[in-house]
């Protein structure tokens, strides 16, 4: 009988050791696990929207047909008087220049074709007497008088007329294609002294740009 209660007091010795050594582990894993500690400022907490924002549609105020009428009016009115203040300017620029530098114009406008050109509809088109080839028309007019000049393009100087203008009535290329090519050729001869003479276009000191490359005066 001491023998067996001896055994119990041992068995119970070693359970407890064991349950004490367990909840020694225990306590060391839930020290070295990582905590999550919340804050509460860290906690957001989302808003709800107490007044609902509503997209105002601000349309613009019709217009009417009577003020597109008066603008387009306007519009057509600074076209007219721009188209008359140019066609003065030109005119004044005509009057001054010399007849050899009017033929080297000349020479410049049929060497770049713009004549013979198909005309514009004069009706149509509110710039129409201030194209390149109107002003070449100009510029040959002011030129008609001196036949020793012009027949220096064409010898047969009535032809030549006929080349000049015949965009007027037809927007086909001229009749006569050996007529066209001399007279093309010799108004390219010597073409870079007349380029040199005539400059840029886009140069607004040029003669090119005189003649033919100003914009309607607003």
């Amino acid at each position: 009988m001491e023998l067996s209660s001896k055994k119990q007091k041992r068995t119970l010795r070693i359970a407890i050791i064991a349950v004490a050594v367990l909840g020694l582990i225990a306590l060391a894993f839930s020290m070295l696990a990582p905590r999550n500690e919340s804050k509460l400022e860290d906690i957001v907490i989302p808003k709800k929207d107490t007044v609902s924002a509503k997209a105002v549609v601000m349309e613009d105020p019709a217009i009417s047909e009577d003020s597109i009428r008066r603008e387009i009016e306007r519009e057509k009115e600074r076209e007219r008087e721009g188209y008359a203040k140019e066609l003065e300017r030109f005119d004044e620029v005509l009057q001054q220049a010399s007849d050899e530098e009017l033929f080297v114009v000349l020479k410049y406008a049929i060497a770049n074709q713009y004549v013979p050109n198909r005309d514009v509809d004069p009706y149509g088109y509110v710039f129409a007497g201030i194209t390149s080839l109107h002003r070449s028309y100009l510029i040959y007019e002011k030129l008609s008088s001196r036949k020793d000049l012009l027949s220096k393009i064409y010898p047969n100087v009535q032809v030549l007329d006929e080349y000049v203008h015949w965009g007027r009535n037809s927007g086909r290329p001229y009749k006569n294609i050996i007529v066209s090519r001399t007279i093309l050729h010799n108004a390219q001869k010597d073409k870079k002294k007349m380029d040199a003479q005539m400059g840029s276009i886009y140069d607004t000191s040029s003669m090119a740009y005189k003649y033919f490359g100003t914009p309607l005066m607003r």
